[in-house]
């Protein structure tokens, strides 16, 4: 049941937006009442949260898949593209991110939810970068947590740029953009080694 709501809610906020979604639609896209929506998740808010948090973790994990057994400077570009291409085929998606970050800056209670989500993700995606940057000899002179929350900034403003002008800001462009903030880190750490 909770995977049909998350798959269903993934369908109506990437449609709908976050603010425009709702949870009697959520419940009747997975065959369910509203009232299943509410034994699963305490509000619409914790049900983006642990959706946000999912997709968040695949797009890492596919990354840090993508880059596994490479060397830095291709790690940086295979990561780059790999971004590039999750921001290109789900435009939608990280513009919701951005609409729910929006409104968790507008409303406090949202904000908690949204701020537990975020330095959830930057924790996780810090400890992978972590892990790589070991295998590539530079842990100690990166900063790990600062490089994620800068990955993560640059992805949302990529996206968004994208959204508004995607014949410019096409995927190779983001793959650039990413590419050279990790080739950058990480000639950074090199040196600091």
């Amino acid at each position: 049941m909770r995977e049909r709501l998350l798959d269903a809610a993934a369908e109506e906020f990437t449609e709908n937006g976050f603010t425009a979604a709702k949870l009697q639609d959520i419940a009747s896209r997975a065959g369910f009442t509203k009232g299943a929506v509410y034994s699963n998740f305490e509000s619409k808010q914790a049900l983006f949260a642990e959706l946000l948090s999912r997709r968040s973790m695949e797009l890492a994990s596919r990354v840090i898949e993508t880059v596994s057994g490479l060397g830095p400077g291709d790690a940086a570009g295979k990561g780059g593209g790999a971004i590039a291409t999750w921001v290109v085929a789900e435009p939608r998606w990280p513009l919701l991110v951005i609409e729910f970050g929006i409104q968790a800056g507008r409303d406090p209670k949202l904000a908690l939810d949204y701020r537990r989500e975020r330095r959830r993700l930057r924790d996780e995606l810090a400890t992978l970068i972590s892990q790589r940057a070991a295998d590539w000899g530079v842990r100690d002179g990166l900063d790990a947590r600062r490089v994620a929350t800068s990955l993560l900034a640059l992805i949302s403003g990529l996206a968004v740029e994208h959204s508004v002008d995607p014949e410019e800001i096409d995927e190779e462009f983001i793959g650039d953009a990413v590419a050279e903030l990790l080739a950058g880190a990480l000639a950074r750490a090199a040196e600091r080694d």
